[in-house]
């Protein structure tokens, strides 16, 4: 994989898995926009960075034990990039375990995620990227 922006991508996934909030706001533009799963079911989006480290730190960390993106397809189609893999999580209270597909559909401008957003439908990505 040689493309830097599914590197960035791969980066990225990689500090929201292991909690580096850190990590995670050095791979988000300024203007970034994020809308994952639970925000898109409510109509929400996270608009900058401050407001996606938020998130990953407010709602997602405090209630999983673990939570994992792990993305394992790219493809290009246009400026965008379709990621397909998984996330798998525990619930802190519950214990629930999921392991979940996913699809991203990621937009990367000047190095770094400039959009996202989660899909648990395949086909519901793939539509949205224009497949």
């Amino acid at each position: 994989m040689s493309d830097a922006d599914f590197e960035v991508v791969l980066r990225a996934w990689a500090a929201a898995s292991t909690a580096d909030t850190d990590g995670m706001l050095a791979e988000l533009h300024p203007e970034v926009v994020a809308i994952p799963f639970g925000a898109a079911l409510e109509g929400r989006a996270y608009k900058g960075p401050e407001q996606v480290v938020a998130w990953l730190r407010d709602e997602i960390l405090v209630s999983w034990e673990f939570f994992q993106v792990i993305p394992e397809r790219f493809e290009r189609v246009g400026e965008r990039l379709l990621v397909t893999g998984r996330w798998k999580a525990r619930g802190f209270e519950s214990g629930v375990e999921l392991d979940i597909p996913a699809s991203w559909v990621v937009e990367v401008r000047d190095g770094k995620v400039a959009y996202w957003e989660t899909y648990t439908d395949h086909g519901q990505a793939r539509r949205e990227i224009g497949l």
